[in-house]
């Protein structure tokens, strides 16, 4: 019964015992970029509370977008109850390389190149496999990439418009002429079928 009891716990529990396992990191390079959707330096607006499927949403004002059409307020969903949990606070600023799961839902994960400014240089672990401080690597993204232009939220709006599946319906008029084409064709065929018997 003990052995029962343990192997429970530890089977409940492993997720939290055991560490999250990334690849070894390597540091961004242009090519690298290619593999995410959008690139951009914010600030961390708001963070939702980690609901029951174990993802939590964090609520960005951009400041400078490298990569990817969105507007300047964005919102990432990441993993907030696994061993490859995140973490986000009102007023940090990252460098967040997000990719889409699904249309305009942004995703982060831990093993991704997201990292957050530290003001204290000597606490920044990401710079080890960043190979680059923070300030280093905006430079680079900058360089690189450019700083691209927000897109409007209209514009967001029509673009879902437009992609959308639409349930247009005909006007009156056409309505008419769509009944008598039918009616017509009803007619040829009734005569085609009765000139065959």
């Amino acid at each position: 019964m003990k052995k029962q009891i343990l192997s429970f716990f530890l089977l409940f529990t492993s997720s939290y015992l055991f560490p999250c396992d990334c690849p070894p990191l390597q540091p961004v390079s242009k090519d690298l970029c290619k593999t995410y959707n959008v690139i951009f330096y914010g600030k961390v607006d708001s963070v939702s509370s980690c609901g029951k499927d174990g993802i939590s949403t964090a609520y960005f004002t951009i400041n400078e977008l490298y990569k990817g059409a969105v507007s300047k307020e964005v919102k990432v969903d990441f993993d907030c109850a696994s061993a490859c949990l995140m973490s986000f606070e009102k007023g940090e600023e990252w460098l967040m390389y997000a990719t889409y799961q699904k249309f305009d839902l942004l995703t982060v994960t831990i093993c991704d190149h997201s990292r957050k400014h530290f003001d204290d240089e000597s606490k920044d672990f990401y710079s080890i496999a960043a190979q680059r401080t923070f300030d280093q690597e905006k430079l680079f993204l900058k360089t690189e990439l450019g700083i691209q232009p927000f897109v409007i939220k209209n514009d967001l709006n029509e673009q879902q418009k437009i992609f959308k599946p639409h349930n247009d319906q005909p006007s009156d008029i056409n309505k008419l002429w769509l009944l008598l084409i039918s009616l017509g064709t009803m007619g040829i065929v009734f005569l085609l079928a009765r000139k065959r018997k």
